[in-house]
């Protein structure tokens, strides 16, 4: 007999059920919901039925049946180390109490997570080799002891957003099916606010950006017009600049759209390309700032995010702010230019 747990609850019984028994084909489930093998709180299912908390599943099977199609995942790779506990100020401004592990989790609660990714790591794995926030993160959740293996057998954390690989910042992640639901919806409706940090060559005047981008799905970039083309898509930037040094800016960007390399492609359309992004940026400054300041990336950094005051059904995240410091490289060129 299975007990569903909080936060398990909200998802289809049958998509329960095939991360439960994660070795037997669809038709297998459905087999066993016709012949009563399977039963809901003690009654026939369809698996249709969304789940709650404490519902019941009893699985009728021999013990030979059970161990062929429910297998045991091994972990993959190392543990990486958490950052300690969360720190709440007074005015809902979440930070991490240090941000020098490998995958710091700035906020935790029983529904999300929010973790600063560092540049370099994958937000979701493109090929089985690789290691990404999704791989890690359950790791790391089974170290802190938030979940058990056990609720690794019906649902996964996993990254609701996504960054590119070179720029640093907040994931935010689903913790709970409900969790997931929610930063889903929030971030489908754009309800979410989120915010980078970026030093480019040059700053803009403040406002508001329109442009219309195009993607070259075979070269993966875009291109980026001032009037739409076809198969163009709109895209709008908020821009506000935070300082400038010489020839360098510290700017605050507002993603009211989100498009592929959109601030990146935006910014340097605009005349100011973000300091080392080598697709879109300027070559011979990104050689200037990796030869002076050891800087060989993008400096770009999804800095925090602005829940609205109602969130939904998670009355802890209702005008929840979080913050995640810009890595050490980002921090330092921004301290060595007076960009603060």
């Amino acid at each position: 007999m299975l007990t569903v747990s909080a936060r398990e609850a909200g998802q289809r019984f049958d998509k329960f059920l095939k991360k439960y028994l994660n070795a037997a084909p669809p038709s297998f489930i459905y087999k066993m919901l016709r012949k009563k093998n399977i039963k809901l709180n003690g009654r026939k299912a369809e698996g249709s039925e969304l789940l709650r908390e404490g519902d019941e599943v009893a699985l009728y099977f021999r013990e030979e049946t059970f161990g062929e199609f429910r297998k045991e995942e091994a972990a993959k790779g190392t543990v990486l180390a958490a950052a300690p506990g969360l720190r709440e100020s007074d005015s809902r401004d979440c930070f991490p109490s240090r941000a020098d592990a490998a995958l710091p989790i700035i906020y935790e609660d029983e529904d999300i997570v929010a973790v600063n990714k560092p540049a370099g790591l994958l937000s979701q794995a493109g090929s089985p080799t690789d290691r990404s926030v999704a791989e890690i993160l359950p790791e790391l959740l089974l170290e802190r002891g938030s979940v058990t293996r056990e609720d690794l057998r019906t649902f996964h954390p996993s990254p609701l957003n996504r960054l590119d690989r070179n720029t640093s910042g907040l994931l935010l992640c689903g913790k709970s099916v409900r969790g997931a639901q929610l930063l889903s919806a929030l971030l489908k409706t754009r309800e979410l606010k989120k915010e980078y940090l970026a030093v480019t060559f040059g700053a803009p005047s403040e406002g508001e950006y329109l442009a219309y981008q195009v993607k070259d799905f075979k070269g993966n970039r875009v291109s980026v017009t001032d009037e739409p083309v076809r198969y163009s898509r709109e895209m709008r930037t908020g821009i506000r600049v935070i300082s400038r040094s010489g020839e360098f800016a510290l700017l605050g960007v507002d993603l009211i759209t989100g498009r592929t390399h959109q601030i990146r492609a935006h910014l340097a359309h605009l005349g100011y390309p973000v300091l080392g992004d080598p697709k879109y940026g300027d070559a011979e400054l990104n050689l200037k700032i990796r030869e002076k300041y050891g800087i060989g990336r993008q400096l770009l950094h999804a800095w925090r995010v602005l829940f609205p005051e109602r969130a939904g059904e998670l009355p802890q995240l209702d005008g929840l702010v979080i913050k995640a410091p810009p890595p050490e490289d980002m921090a330092a060129l921004i301290r060595l230019s007076d960009l603060e």
